[in-house]
């Protein structure tokens, strides 16, 4: 703990309520970011008993699974939270776009760029390292043969390890734990 968090600290329990550590925040928030509450089953990897998401905040989406250890049920729950997720996905990838230029002299290409990127938000850093295990654990799931899982799976996998890829990178506002924000704050 630095001497200003310590010091706000004292000061928030003198005075009963809570003390502001920056002016600023250099957190970009987006204006409808994706928000993931997972419940996890505790000592079993990767097993969900129920996630709450969606971008609205009044009508979160609440996702159950009734038998976590089923490894069927685990899938058509990911697949639900495909249905879910993949569309903001697309949203913000085809809301705004830009042209721009790539190259010199007559290599010059023109590209296409989204100017909204996605921002998934999580409660705290464990939420962080369960969307990278579940990234994992979906993102390379084969869709032909005995253990088939819907072609979303495997999409949603590689964006969640997409998202917790750039998590590490400081300064990253795609994936957030919002305990983080609040106590960088």
């Amino acid at each position: 703990m630095s001497t200003l968090a310590a010091v706000a600290t004292l000061r928030a329990t003198e005075t009963g309520r809570a003390e502001r550590l920056t002016t600023v925040r250099h957190t970009h928030l987006d204006d409808r970011p994706f928000v993931l509450v997972p419940l996890t089953l505790a000592g079993e990897a990767c097993a969900l008993l129920a996630a709450l998401g969606g971008t609205d905040p009044e009508r979160p989406t609440l996702l159950t699974v009734r038998q976590p250890r089923n490894r069927a049920e685990r899938f058509r729950f990911v697949e639900r939270l495909a249905t879910l997720l993949l569309p903001y996905l697309d949203e913000c990838r085809t809301s705004e776009t830009e042209t721009y230029t790539v190259g010199r002299g007559t290599d010059r290409e023109e590209r296409r760029r989204s100017l909204r990127a996605p921002q998934l938000l999580v409660p705290g850093g464990e939420s962080i390292a369960y969307v990278r295990l579940l990234g994992r654990l979906t993102r390379l799931r084969a869709m032909e043969g005995p253990y088939a899982v819907d072609p979303s799976v495997p999409a949603l996998g590689k964006w969640l390890t997409w998202f917790a890829d750039r998590a590490e990178f400081p300064g990253s506002c795609l994936l957030q734990a919002m305990t983080r924000l609040l106590s960088a704050h």
